[in-house]
């Protein structure tokens, strides 16, 4: 038979799948012998069977296996199950919208390719939906409706695109970032989604023995590409343990392949020092965005379960670092069971993540935080005797409620681990990179089982639009700024000019109450210096008392801001009280404790639940201008739903203990009655140190000594509690 010159090259190309291969191996011996004698078409064949008949853990499930996993996500995860037919049936038509919880960058308008794929299309400025082509996660759900339906125009298009890719996306000749389809990240994550995928299609006839040795050769250029690509940065950044995600799943999946002892040495070495460098103490991820902390989680998650599917023990330090990421995520996670959208982040539900954490750790405390039965692509990766375990594990409760942060400097205060319960979250810690933002002393607010005070979340990467970097601003979070000016100084999408570092910050949780403190030093670079500083006391299960503090010789104007996630709000002319309005739902009361002065404003802002979606969102605004020490306080007071009545609130004087009325510069105290505390509690805050026994004081005839205390009950019967 006559071949061409370029049906020559393309078998050339398939057939240089033999020189990648460790052919001495007594495993490949057919294939070893087929080539020797140079009859390639048998030795493909020879490989197409050992692969159709290799027993390689959790490289394949049994048809039985397969129909019960389809029956659990059907019974247990039907939306689940929606979504990923879903996916599939557009892929097979060449339409993709990348719309899975945990995709890095969803999109929101479907994009159809009438004919031949352009994998290097951005149809709307942002190159991120390339990279979204490029990662092939949709592959994924390709396979998995062919596992449940056994129908074959979902192998037909996953083989089709496959095959497309590979001919059509030369690997580079060395690393670059200067690629739609090679970047680093993307090759990583290929790497380790083509594991996922072929799984499910290894039986399937359209699944060639051509195919597989192109397969084959892509991912031996993947592995080189992968290996070669670790630099220096790559150990304290994302990428490198993206990029390691593809190299150890490759590395294992096909030890034929020359070079797999050295690319799993490599992959374990670099797990081992990103995971010392990038995950802090405190187990929060250096980058100061829970998406990526997330993100880096599941990829060590996934490594530690190949590892254990193939009888490797990867380092005690390493497992110890991702179970402390997964703590982290536990304790980070808000009554509703979402990631804090700081940073560069979505509002994701964590459930999934920690049930896969405490399947592998086995871990009764992550279980607690986790979806009741095992979640969708858990139950599809780690099978039925996974799932069955899981549901014997028992579910502990968590040690802790409230929860520090120290090293990162993220704050929890939470009434219970009820969706009911009351919680809060303060940021004061280091920026993080370019995920982070300018977010220093922010708050999140949940009560009731209602979102409130919310960050307002990343939108996209592209510079093209402002919202973008107005996003980012100090002033898009729950924070204070000052004549009006950000405290961190945004340059673009990714780079700052200044930014703010904390100055320290306490924590101090007792059963009955939580306190954090924190300041940082943005606008200590003022002509005029400002010292900011924010202290919170949530007294349990009730309320919050916000105290931001100003430190200047000059005048300047202060302003605090408050977001919310969603609904209305209403603002009261005189007393300057906001309340939102929620009709049959719980509400939100902030309270000023000294109105005069203070002005403030309801106005609309925008947030972004996730990549590339904008929703309008109200937000309010407390203004007031001051020299010397300027406060700013107010009471958080959270509403059950149907509760109407405000608690009474009063600023009340504060007496030297020889009967002098001190200034609101030394302190201040308030008064707070609501019949539901079947009590009255006074809080008196010192905004100067108490350093000796002129600085004892009385509040209400009753003389303390103390930064911070509560007096709590009615005038014949007084306690005491000195909270700092």
């Amino acid at each position: 038979m006559n071949v061409n010159g370029t049906e020559a090259s393309h078998q050339d190309k398939v057939y240089s799948v033999f020189s990648l291969l460790q052919l001495e191996k007594p495993e490949l011996a057919d294939v070893a012998a087929a080539v020797k004698q140079d009859h390639y078409e048998e030795a493909l064949q020879a490989l197409h069977r050992y692969y159709l008949e290799r027993h390689l853990p959790g490289n394949r499930r049994s048809c039985e296996e397969t129909a019960q996993i389809t029956d659990y996500v059907k019974e247990n995860w039907a939306d689940e199950v929606a979504m990923v037919m879903k996916t599939a049936d557009e892929v097979v038509n060449q339409t993709f919208l990348f719309q899975f919880p945990w995709d890095m960058e969803r999109t929101q308008v479907p994009v159809t390719f009438d004919g031949a794929m352009d994998w290097n299309c951005i149809p709307d400025v942002d190159p991120e939906w390339a990279y979204m082509l490029n990662r092939h996660r949709y592959w994924i759900a390709l396979g998995q409706a062919y596992a449940m339906t056994g129908e074959d125009k979902y192998a037909a298009a996953l083989c089709r695109l496959l095959e497309d890719w590979i001919d059509r996306n030369p690997v580079p000749s060395e690393p670059t970032r200067d690629t739609l389809n090679w970047r680093t990240i993307e090759a990583g994550l290929r790497g380790s989604n083509w594991i996922k995928t072929l799984r499910y299609v290894w039986d399937s006839p359209l699944f060639t023995p051509v195919l597989l040795a192109k397969v084959l050769i892509s991912l031996s250029e993947h592995a080189r590409y992968l290996a070669e690509a670790f630099t220096g940065w790559k150990r304290i950044s994302n990428w490198g343990v993206l990029e390691t995600n593809g190299l150890f799943p490759i590395a294992l999946t096909f030890p034929e392949l020359k070079g797999s002892e050295q690319w799993r040495s490599l992959a374990e070495e670099r797990l081992g020092e990103t995971a010392r460098i990038q995950v802090m103490a405190d187990g929060i991820h250096w980058e100061q965005s829970p998406t990526y902390h997330h993100e880096v989680m599941c990829c060590y998650l996934d490594c530690l379960y190949l590892a254990e599917q193939h009888g490797i023990k990867l380092d005690e330090d390493f497992r110890g670092k991702v179970h402390e990421m997964a703590m982290a995520s536990l304790y980070w996670a808000n009554p509703g069971h979402r990631q804090p959208m700081f940073g560069d982040s979505d509002d994701n539900d964590v459930r999934s993540l920690l049930t896969y954490a405490a399947a592998l750790f086995k871990d009764g405390t992550l279980r607690f935080g986790a979806d009741q039965q095992m979640d969708y692509d858990s139950a599809w990766l780690l099978g039925m005797e996974a799932i069955r375990n899981y549901e014997s594990l028992s579910s502990v409760e968590p040690a802790e409620r409230s929860h520090a942060f120290i090293h990162s400097g993220h704050y929890v205060m939470r009434s219970g681990w009820n969706e009911q319960d009351l919680y809060m979250y303060f940021h004061c810690g280091p920026q993080g990179g370019g995920h982070g933002h300018a977010d220093m002393l922010h708050i999140d607010l949940h009560a009731y089982g209602k979102e409130f005070l919310t960050d307002l979340g990343r939108y996209n990467y592209s510079d093209h639009t402002p919202v973008r970097q107005a996003l980012k601003e100090s002033a898009a979070h729950n924070t204070t700024t000052v004549d009006d000016s950000g405290f961190t100084e945004i340059a673009d999408t990714w780079m700052f000019d200044r930014i703010a570092s904390p100055l320290g910050s306490k924590w101090i949780s007792r059963p009955d109450y939580d306190y954090v403190e924190g300041s940082h030093d943005g606008y200590l670079r003022l002509d005029d210096p400002v010292l900011v500083n924010r202290r919170i006391i949530f007294i349990k299960p009730h309320y919050w008392l916000l105290v931001d503090r100003f430190q200047s010789k000059g005048e300047h104007q202060y302003k605090q801001h408050f977001h919310f996630g969603s609904g209305a709000i209403g603002l009261e002319e005189n007393s300057r009280i906001c309340r939102t309005q929620n009709d049959g739902e719980a509400n939100l009361l902030i309270i000023p404790i000294q109105s005069e002065g203070l002005h403030a404003e309801v106005s609309e802002s925008v947030i972004s639940r996730e990549y590339n979606l904008l929703e309008s969102s109200p937000q309010l605004t407390y203004s007031r201008s001051g020299s010397g020490l300027t406060t700013m306080m107010q009471l958080l007071y959270p509403l059950r739903p149907g509760e109407l009545a405000a608690p009474q609130v009063n600023k009340i004087p504060v007496f030297r203990h020889t009967g002098e009325q001190v200034e609101d510069a030394q302190a201040e105290a308030c008064r707070i009655v609501h019949p539901e505390l079947g009590t009255e509690h006074i809080l008196v805050i010192s905004h100067k140190v108490p350093t000796g026994h002129y600085d004892s004081y009385v509040v209400d005839g009753v003389q303390i000594f103390g930064e911070i205390v509560l007096i709590a009950g009615s005038t014949d019967k007084r306690q005491i509690t000195v909270i700092n």
